[in-house]
């Protein structure tokens, strides 16, 4: 697309591309939960604005992309991604007219941290599946209802956070867009500074639960019944025992990636071979088998 990426900020950037950000013209958050403070103090220091973006599933790249390109306001630079997208997207489509027949109606529970929660949905939704529950593992409300409900109520855990104040710098600080500019796009559609939250993606009739624990997730299959189950590493062998499939969304195991038009390609496939697979069917948890369960002292 001609998009220059000078700096990321993720679990294993560089020193090198941190110190680069206060060059960047504009910030891009994927990840609403921790990255949105830092994009916030770049703006406050550097005159960064930023974007709320989202590059998990097709159409949510394309969006994010036609997001930037719009910011930038240079007609080439639009094309050219529209351009990209038009490239893309063809393979996208048959990805899911391959697998929608057999992923259609089928229900998935995610509950992950950062932003995957509700980023994923994308992907699932593309497939033509439902999400019935999700949640966050350390959100805050605005994670949940949006950034209108900002600033939030100072509580015993905020106390506990040390507050980062900034300032503009004196010599490094200048603003990338005018007043002007940034709310004549904001009027054309391109909002600044802005998330709307997980809860209002999800449907009606569907459960937001925060910092799910151990029981309550297998509760919440033993009632709900899913077809798949997505979370972090702890979840994965406890639910895999009681007969459903898990994806673990913390990293990508044995899978991947996931991100942008190919990546959500692969993620088709996978979950296809995932919900559609009729060994999670034929698996028993030990006490299944065996429901008392005896032992003896290794000395008798």
């Amino acid at each position: 697309c001609g998009i220059t990426n000078i700096s990321t900020f993720s679990g294993n950037s560089t020193y090198d591309q941190f110190a680069s950000a206060h060059q960047a013209d504009l910030s891009a958050v994927m990840c609403h939960r921790s990255i949105n403070y830092v994009a916030d103090m770049l703006e406050v220091k550097y005159g960064i604005p930023w974007i709320k973006v989202n590059f998990i599933g097709a159409e949510a790249t394309a969006k994010s992309l036609r997001k930037i390109a719009m910011y930038f306001e240079n007609q080439a630079f639009i094309d050219r991604v529209e351009k990209v997208i038009a490239e893309e997207m063809p393979d996208v489509e048959a990805a899911i007219a391959d697998v929608l027949p057999r992923t259609e109606g089928k229900t998935a529970m995610i509950f992950v941290g950062g932003s995957r929660a509700h980023h994923y949905q994308e992907l699932f939704k593309e497939m033509g599946m439902k999400i019935i529950s999700a949640g966050y593992e350390f959100a805050h409300r605005d994670d949940y209802e949006g950034r209108q409900v900002l600033p939030l109520k100072v509580d015993a855990d905020s106390r506990n956070i040390e507050e980062i104040e900034v300032e503009a710098d004196p010599e490094r600080f200048h603003p990338r867009k005018s007043k002007e500019e940034l709310q004549a796009l904001e009027e054309a559609g391109l909002k600044f500074r802005h998330y709307d939250g997980l809860i209002p993606d999800m449907e009606s009739r569907t459960l937001v639960i925060d910092d799910l624990n151990q029981h309550e997730a297998e509760k919440l299959v033993e009632l709900m019944k899913p077809d798949i189950f997505c979370a972090g590493i702890k979840e994965k062998f406890s639910i895999q025992k009681l007969g459903v499939p898990m994806k673990q969304l913390h990293s990508y195991d044995s899978g991947g990636p996931y991100a942008g038009f190919k990546g959500a390609i692969n993620f088709y496939h996978e979950i296809d071979r995932l919900v559609n697979s009729k060994v999670w069917s034929y698996m028993k948890a030990p006490w299944q088998e065996n429901p008392q369960l005896t032992g003896a002292y290794v000395w008798e």
